[in-house]
C-alpha cells in the first residue's frame, strides 16, 4: 500500500512539474499576445486621430464627386453585348477579307 502511494506522489510531481512548464508557456505566450494587443490599439488610436484630421476631412470631401460629376450604371444584357461584338467582328472581316473573322462571326451568330 505504502509502494501505491509512493508511486502515485512521483506521478503527481511528475504532473506538477509539467503543468508549470505549460503554465511558465502560456505566460510568456499571453505576454507575447497582450503586447501586440497593445501595439494594435495604439495604430488604432493613431489611425483615427489621422482620419479625424482638418486636413484629411478636406482630401475626403475633393475625393467626392461634385454636383457637376456623377455616375450612372448601366444594364446590358448579353445579348445586346453579343450582337455589338458580331456588328464589329462583321465590319472588320468586311474591311479586311478575313476568313477567320468571318468563321468568329459565324459562330456568333450561330449561338
Amino acid at each position: 500500500d505504502i509502494e501505491d502511494t509512493k508511486e502515485a506522489l512521483e506521478a503527481d510531481k511528475k504532473f506538477v512539474k509539467e503543468l508549470d512548464e505549460g503554465c511558465a508557456t502560456k505566460e510568456q505566450e499571453w505576454e507575447v499576445v497582450k503586447k501586440t494587443r497593445a501595439e494594435e490599439l495604439l495604430a488604432l488610436a493613431e489611425t483615427i486621430k489621422v482620419l479625424n484630421d482638418d486636413d484629411a476631412l478636406d482630401l475626403f470631401k475633393k475625393t467626392l464627386p461634385g454636383a457637376s460629376s456623377s455616375f450612372l450604371q448601366l444594364k446590358v444584357t448579353a445579348s445586346a453585348q453579343k450582337s455589338a461584338a458580331l456588328q464589329i467582328i462583321r465590319r472588320a472581316a468586311h474591311r479586311r477579307r478575313s476568313p477567320a473573322l468571318d468563321l468568329i462571326a459565324l459562330a456568333l451568330q450561330g449561338k
